[in-house]
């Protein structure tokens, strides 16, 4: 779960993620942490067309947060998508997502981490299907592996 918030002292825009467990009768769980940061003002009116640093994409990944609320780490997988795009299809860790793009085009997918090296795919298409925009991001970098961050029993093999 991605919450907004305008910080009462600056002004600016930001975020908290919450990746939130479920207990074993379905119930969320209470989340132990949050993490968040800056947010561009642009999330707050989805854009009809790419905008300039966008490099011509209609969809622009906004992923950042990793997460342990349970047993396994968790990546947050966000894009934003432009009003062209109707369904995004995340590819990571050798699954298949189809979601709808919301009227607000913030799309979140949580995603277990199954390995360091997995990299998710996000393919967009418009109303009659054609796919018109394909960005990915991977959430652990080689500095990451460097500096065994955020955990060094996820990079052992």
């Amino acid at each position: 779960m991605i919450v907004l918030f305008r910080n009462g002292e600056d002004e600016e825009l930001y975020d908290d993620t919450y990746l939130l467990a479920r207990s074993p009768a379905g119930q969320w769980q209470y989340p132990l942490t949050s993490s968040g940061g800056g947010m561009p003002e642009w999330v707050l009116n989805r854009p009809d067309e790419p905008l300039s640093d966008w490099r011509g994409n209609d969809l622009v990944n906004l992923s950042a947060q990793l997460a342990h609320p349970d047993t396994e780490w968790v990546a947050e997988l966000t894009m934003m998508a432009t009003r062209r795009i109707a369904t995004v299809q995340v590819r990571y860790a050798g699954d298949v997502i189809d979601v709808p793009v919301p009227a607000s085009g913030l799309i979140t997918v949580p995603h277990t981490i199954r390995h360091v090296d997995d990299r998710a795919e996000f393919r967009g298409f418009d109303g009659s299907g054609e796919l018109i925009a394909v960005t990915h991001y991977q959430p652990l970098t080689d500095d990451d592996r460097r500096y065994e961050w955020p955990d060094a029993l996820l990079w052992a093999d």
